[in-house]
């Protein structure tokens, strides 16, 4: 890394230190809620973002890009909102000299150039990971107090002293982080990047319910929700990066399907969007056990724009949670239902013919 990216990172942190932060967000209008000050176990809303972003924008758009779609969810009452994984890197997006850099790291991934992906974790580690967790930690615990509700801040990549992690924090509506949880299950990309994977899972409870993260590729892995619900889990948080796959099989096959081993609700936010020259594709939702949910589809709410931003709420019922399933009618498989209707017609054609009194004899 040369004397231009290092003059880049400066710059970048002059822009998002503590202090300017705190100017910004004095001046941005941003709602207070007071929905925490009536909490039922059958009424809790929750709010699930997904973000479509673009090659790169401004220190301003990214500070909106985050407050308009708090105000938003604050706006529907709701008490706990969840942002996509990664978005502690956002501001690296409002450098066009760090993003030429990311743009090149993401090329060296492609490529698998070892050497130029730990040159790029150094430089990362040694002039920019501590400054943007401090203002990334500062920035959303003034948004908590402020709007006066629960903020899973997505994640950002830490350094501590065994190395790299990617790790989610859970704000409350004081400023305090009352959960940190490291992934787990990393990507080939995150493999290759060196990053250590978490080694448990962690649960807080909060005045809604006991909540516990599931990151990324974690929430593919049914032990991962196993644990969080045996330690007593009712809502998993699952903040979520770009994906490459199209279809939507995957995407039921993570929070979607957790929700359908375990009694537990759970909120999906994914990054989504033209990125990196890579059109990235997202479904976000809410979601529940067939038993739990209106339509018996474990479907909440859920994205209709894979490629656009959205903020879903929506109201979830813990108290649903306890109720047995009705395995009959929980998972309906299309295909066997059609073929069960064509046999029980087939059936109902077939002329069974009476016997005679001799016959019976």
């Amino acid at each position: 890394m040369n004397l231009k990216h290092i003059a880049a990172a400066k710059r970048l942190l002059a822009h998002w230190s503590p202090t300017r932060l705190d100017h910004l967000l004095e001046e941005s209008e941003i709602k207070m809620s007071r929905a925490l000050e009536y909490i039922m176990p059958n009424n809790i809303k929750v709010t699930s973002v997904q973000l479509s972003l673009r090659a790169e924008a401004s220190f301003k758009e990214c500070i909106s890009m985050i407050v308009d779609h708090l105000n938003e969810a604050v706006g529907e009452g709701s008490q706990l909102i969840v942002f996509p994984e990664y978005i502690g890197l956002l501001p690296l997006l409002s450098s066009p000299t760090l993003f030429d850099l990311c743009y090149q790291f993401s090329e060296d991934l492609l490529n698998r150039e070892e050497q130029a992906i730990q040159d790029g974790l150094r430089f990362y580690s040694k002039y920019l990971a501590q400054p943007l967790l401090e203002s990334y930690c500062r920035f959303f615990s003034l948004l908590a107090i402020k709007s006066s509700i629960y903020i899973l801040a997505g994640t950002n990549i830490v350094k501590t002293r065994e190395g790299l992690v990617n790790r989610a924090f859970l704000f409350d509506p004081d400023g305090n982080i009352i959960l940190q949880q490291d992934k787990l299950h990393l990507s080939p990309q995150e493999k290759l990047c060196g990053l250590i994977a978490g080694k448990e899972i962690v649960t807080a409870q909060t005045k809604l319910c006991r909540v516990s993260v599931l990151t990324g590729t974690d929430q593919r892995v049914f032990e991962a929700a196993s644990a969080a619900h045996l330690r007593g889990a009712q809502l998993l948080l699952c903040p979520s990066a770009f994906c490459s796959s199209h279809s939507s099989d995957y995407f039921q096959s993570c929070a979607f399907m957790r929700c359908q081993e375990q009694p537990v609700f759970a909120v999906s936010s994914w990054l989504t969007g033209d990125f990196m020259d890579l059109p990235f594709r997202a479904i976000s939702g809410i979601y529940a056990p067939f038993s739990a949910s209106k339509m018996d589809n474990g479907v909440i709410v859920q994205t209709e724009r894979p490629s656009g931003n959205a903020c879903l709420t929506a109201r979830i019922d813990l108290e649903r949670l306890g109720q047995d399933p009705d395995l009959y009618i929980s998972d309906l498989n299309p295909i066997v239902e059609e073929m069960a209707r064509k046999e029980y017609g087939l059936a109902r054609q077939i002329q069974v013919a009476q016997q005679t009194d001799e016959e019976e004899s």
